[in-house]
């Protein structure tokens, strides 16, 4: 199921949430995301897990998603996770209990093992992310909408609609 709009929660159904992972990379479409869960959120009383997963550099090349800037030191790629992770909870409503999770490896797999492992009600995400792949629905979409075991929900949207 898609949200077409992040205002438009109706497109969420009847379902009543209570914990929302979130995954954030950065993105514009990750942003559309966020904007859906806020809303999510707000409407059902939810809590939101922040997700984000950084490459595992010692795992090598295939395992990296995430443009790495000319860094290949695992320090700095998580630093520069942690950071993303920090300013997007920043601009997060002090209503709305939220708490963030860094995980490295294959961001499906590592997204799709955190909601089980958290069994969260639901998984929000962005067409597309910052991946070295252009068109990522995306690989990442593609792959938590497959092998998730819980509700997946990808924004998609004008960057206008994000959250700020």
């Amino acid at each position: 199921m898609s949200v077409a709009d992040p205002e438009r929660t109706e497109t969420l159904g009847e379902l009543k949430l209570h914990r929302i992972l979130v995954a954030v990379d950065g993105s514009e479409h990750a942003d559309l995301a966020l904007s859906a869960a806020i809303t999510a959120a707000n409407r059902d009383n939810a809590t939101i897990t922040l997700i984000t997963v950084g490459p595992d550099l010692a795992a090598g090349p295939a395992a990296w998603s995430l443009p790495l800037a000319g860094a290949l030191d695992q320090d700095a790629v998580d630093e520069d996770a942690s950071k993303r992770l920090k300013a997007t909870l920043k601009r997060m409503p002090e209503a709305i209990p939220v708490t963030t999770l860094y995980r490295r490896g294959k961001p499906g797999c590592e997204i799709v093992k955190a909601a089980l492992e958290g069994d969260y009600d639901a998984i929000i995400l962005g067409a597309r992310g910052v991946g070295r792949v252009g068109s990522m629905l995306g690989s990442v979409s593609s792959y938590v909408m497959h092998h998730a075991k819980t509700s997946v929900f990808v924004a998609h949207g004008s960057p206008a609609q994000k959250v700020e």
